[in-house]
Order: structure tokens, then sequence, then C-alpha cells
């Protein structure tokens, strides 16, 4: 189930998601660079001191704000002209637009909605949903891989598309996680579907009805530091009625304008409190650092979305094309497929054909899709499956064993299980042990006892199906001829000979590591990462199944021994 919720998501939204990533880690530069370039305050200005610079020089000021970043901004009309600018807070002078950049705009219209308002909001949630569900499935596949949580950086192998992208979902999969969560809520905050709104201060009973009273007397300013300020907005020019706002980290308050006495106080919600913390992590105001570190993560998105892209090619390059594959509901025979490297798919293949043209509607799927809820007119299973490693399951078998132990009732049509394996190594087909084991507690009626195919033959498969043949009262003769896998040339070094003289001859053969472009070894076809103790296929002249040595070296030693 992880791999599906992790595949499907991913190659649906690959797109989108990298879109999102892409610009947010554009825009996670913006709130460093505002830091760096904001005029610093000067030590122990109050907001009092604050107000009473910008004034003197903006005539007709409306309001003065101060980002997380520490920019000073005042907003004014001059004579029926809007004004705005950068304020330099030690003199109260303009040094900069109050505006973003055009890039920066652009950026954030992009980032937030695709430049189409509201739909675009929704479409670009939708994006960081289906990043939430990537990051978690991921991270339960990379535990799966690994050998469970406690071994998260444990030491990969396999091919380089395969590593590099757990490589990056390990250390980006946190940074990404509270990315795609903080813009959900975001998001839900911009539709009013959470109570966070600024909380009001009660409006006063009365004011004083004066005005111009100097805002550097004004003891509800000069208490409050200018580093604790957001926003100072001024009363209406000539109504006396109006009254200061002032909006702090502490709260809200209403400052009468003719005494400077405060008027009313509100505290920021806790739903308040959290959106704004939750804001800071996911745009970096406030928190600068923290910001740069998940847009450096979210670079590794497009990089994991070509690698995961090339990963599912790679597996279903693996499976051959199954013609006339009956759909689930129809089937008589359902032929279920655990495979890591693909061999055994086409063992299903020449059995499915074999069985329609002895008049069967049959289903081949991956051991991973099993759910005899899909299958609701299957006379029989199949299970055709492979070992991985020290009887590990395989590929397109992983959870299948979870599964059939959650069922609370066996599938009533028979089962007949078939291990693929290779006698000369102790797990000989030792999951599909497993398999017929967990059937047999979970009183699943046997169709046949288990059998085995050693090294791929064709006669023992055969042999096989004359077997299921007659328990079907069908006569099958399964003619399967292997693909040859892909190899590659190996171009022999040295060979030094031993043990002659008691008869008990051995050979150490070096040969050179093939080289390979950048692009082979991503892709999955250069000569994979090894280490001493992996197994070598070598393939004789005019033969499909290739005969396995150990390795006496790894990739570290630049060489491949034998």
């Amino acid at each position: 189930m992880n791999r599906a919720l992790h595949r499907w998501p991913g190659l649906l939204a690959l797109v989108l998601v990298t879109v999102l990533a892409l610009s947010g880690a554009a825009l996670s530069v913006f709130p460093t660079a505002e830091r760096i370039a904001a005029p610093q305050s000067v030590a122990g200005q109050s907001v009092a001191d604050l107000a009473a610079s910008v004034a003197a020089t903006h005539p007709g000021l409306e309001e003065i704000r101060r980002s997380p970043s520490g920019t000073i901004t005042a907003w004014w009309f001059d004579g029926g002209t809007p004004g705005s600018a950068v304020i330099d807070p030690a003199t109260g002078a303009d040094v900069g637009s109050a505006h973003p950049i055009a890039v920066e705009r652009w950026l954030t219209n992009l980032h937030r909605s695709l430049f189409l308002g509201d739909a675009g909001r929704l479409v670009m949630a939708a994006g960081a949903a289906a990043m939430l569900v990537l990051t978690m499935t991921g991270a339960a596949l990379v535990a799966r891989r690994t050998g469970g949580w406690w071994r998260w950086f444990a030491r990969l192998r396999g091919p380089l598309a395969g590593r590099l992208h757990v490589e990056l979902a390990r250390v980006a999969v946190l940074g990404l996680a509270l990315s795609a969560t903080t813009a959900l809520w975001i998001t839900a905050s911009t539709f009013d579907l959470l109570p966070d709104g600024v909380a009001r201060p009660p409006e006063p009973a009365a004011v004083s009805g004066q005005m111009d009273f100097p805002p550097e007397r004004m003891v509800a300013l000069q208490d409050v530091p200018v580093s604790a300020l957001r926003k100072l907005s001024f009363p209406y020019a000539g109504d006396a009625q109006d009254v200061f706002t002032l909006s702090t980290d502490a709260g809200t308050g209403l400052i009468d304008q003719g005494t400077g006495e405060l008027l009313s106080w509100a505290d920021p919600t806790p739903w308040q409190r959290v959106s704004e913390t939750i804001y800071m992590l996911h745009t970096g105001q406030g928190a600068a650092t923290l910001g740069l570190i998940l847009g450096l993560l979210a670079l590794g998105v497009p990089v994991m979305g070509v690698t995961g892209t090339l990963i599912w090619v790679a597996g279903r390059r693996g499976r051959p094309r199954l013609r006339d594959n009956a759909p689930a509901a129809r089937a008589q025979t359902v032929i279920l497929v655990g495979s890591e490297g693909g061999s055994t798919w086409g063992f299903a293949a020449t059995l499915a054909k074999a069985l329609r043209d002895s008049g069967q509607a049959v289903h081949v799927a991956p051991m991973s899709a099993f759910d005899p809820a899909r299958h609701p007119h299957t006379e029989r299973y199949l299970i055709l499956v492979a070992t991985y490693g020290e009887g590990a399951a395989p590929a397109s078998a992983k959870g299948f064993l979870d599964r059939l132990a959650r069922m609370t009732k066996a599938p009533t049509a028979p089962l007949a299980v078939l291990g693929f394996g290779d006698r000369s190594f102790p797990a000989f087909c030792a999951f599909a042990e497993q398999v017929e084991e967990t059937a047999r507690v979970k009183g699943w009626a046997s169709l046949l006892p288990m059998d085995t195919v050693d090294r791929k033959s064709p006669q023992d498969f055969a042999r096989w199906g004359r077997v299921l043949g007659q328990a079907l009262g069908l006569k099958l003769e399964l003619d399967h001829q292997p693909a040859r896998p892909e190899a590659h040339a190996l171009t022999l070094i040295s060979r030094r000979d031993y043990g002659e003289a008691v008869q008990a001859p051995t050979a150490i053969l070096r040969f050179a590591v093939p080289k390979a472009t950048p692009w082979a070894r991503l892709t999955g076809r250069g000569f994979a990462r090894f280490q001493a103790g992996d197994l070598l296929g070598v393939l004789p002249d005019g033969s499909a199944v290739p005969r396995f040595y150990s390795l006496a070296s790894g990739s570290r030693d630049g060489f491949v021994e034998i």
C-alpha cells in the first residue's frame, strides 16, 4: 500500500511539486537578503522615538511597519499623493523602496497560486498535500529498505538512481514534511477555515477628543522597544475620535491620540500564535536560517522526481507486456508474482499463455496488490515467487505476508506456491516457504504442495506445469524460453592459479570495472556498485541462465575479482 501511495501521487503530481519546491527554494533566499540589507535599529530605541523621527520627515504619516527581518517601512499621504519607503530607524529618512522587487513578487505569485487566484491556491494546496503523502509514505519505504527506523542511515546498495533517491529522502524528509504541512495550514487560514484572526481590542468607551499629542511623549509607545513592533497605525488626519493602533509581539492596543493613554488591549489568541509560528516556519520570515535550510532541502525534490521516475520505468521494464490479461473481477485463475529482478514475470507470462490456450481467463498481478475482494470468481491462486537476499520478500511482494496475516478468513479458492531460487545458497526459496507456511496457518486450502525451480530451470518449470495440469484436468506444456538478461563484457586483468599440485585447482580472476556514463549509471544500466560477498552472474555462451560466483572485491577496490 505504501509503495502504491508513494508512486502514483509522485508520478501524477511531479510537475506541480517540482514547481512548488523550486519556487519555494528561490523564495527562501529573500528573508536572508532582506535581513542583511535592513538598516539596523538604534540600541534601546523605543517605538515613541521611531514614530517621532519618521513623522518629522514624512508629513501625513499613516503607518509604520516592521518586518520579521527588521526592515522598517513607512506609508503616508502627502498632499493627496501616497508614498512609501524603507526607513532608516536612526534618522527616519528614506533608504529604499517599500515594495518587493519584481522577481520576488513573480515568484511569490507563482508559488502561492500559479497566477490563478483562489483556484490556483487550491491547486497548489493539492500539490502540498501530494508532497505530504510522498514524505510520509517515502519515510516508511526508506525504513523498510534499510531494515527499520533505527537503521535509517544504513549503507545502501543497488542501482545509482535508487540509492540517490533514498539518500536525498533520508536527509530531506523532515524538512519537506514541515513545508507541506505548514503550506496546508496557511491555505486553510487564507480561506478562513481556521479561527486564527488577529484579536481586536475592544472599542474604548470614550476618547479625549484632543489631537496632536507628541508621539515621543506617549508612555504607551515609550514602553515598547522597536524590536517588538509589528505595526503602528496613525489616526486619520483631522478626526479627533480616531486612535493610534499599536501591534506588537505581545498583542494589539488602542492609544488616545490626544493623551497618549492606552485605552484598550487584546492579547493574541492561541490560534493566532500558532498560525504566526507556522507562517514563520514556512516562509522563513523571522527565521531566515531555517528558511535557507528548508529551501536547500526543497532542491532535492526535482532530483527525487527524476530518480523516482527512473525507478518506476526500470520496474516496468523488468515486467513483460502481458497481453490479454483478464480483468481481476472475471478471472478464473489469478497468478501472483513476487520478483526482484524481473525474471519471474517471464515465467508468469509463459504460464498465463498456456492457461489461456487451455480456455482459462487469467489475471496476472504483483503479490503486493493481493486483495481477494477483487477476485470474486477466481477458482485458484498460483503464486510464483523468488527470494531476495537472505530470505526477504522481493520488490513486487512487499507487504503480502502482512496483508495475509491480517486477514480474518482465508480465500476460498485453493493455492499453489512455486518458489524460484538457487540451491547453492542457504536461503533457497526461503520467502516462498514463508508464504506457504503463513497460508497453511491461515487455513488456506492447498491446490498443490509447494514446489521449486532451481536456477530458473525451464525443465523444473515444465515438470511443475505438468503436475499443475493434472490437478486442473488440463494438458499444460510450459515451454519457457528465458530472455537473455542484459550483461556487461568484462576485461580480464590478471589470472592466478593455485592448488593443482594437490588436485584442488583454484583460479583467482581479476577484471576491470566496466566504464559507464553518468546517465547509464543513473538509469540502472551501468555496472552496479558491489562489495565483497555479493554475487556476480556469469552468462555462458548460448545460455540465458547465469552462473553465480561470490565476489572477493568491492567497488572501492577498483576491480572485480572472483
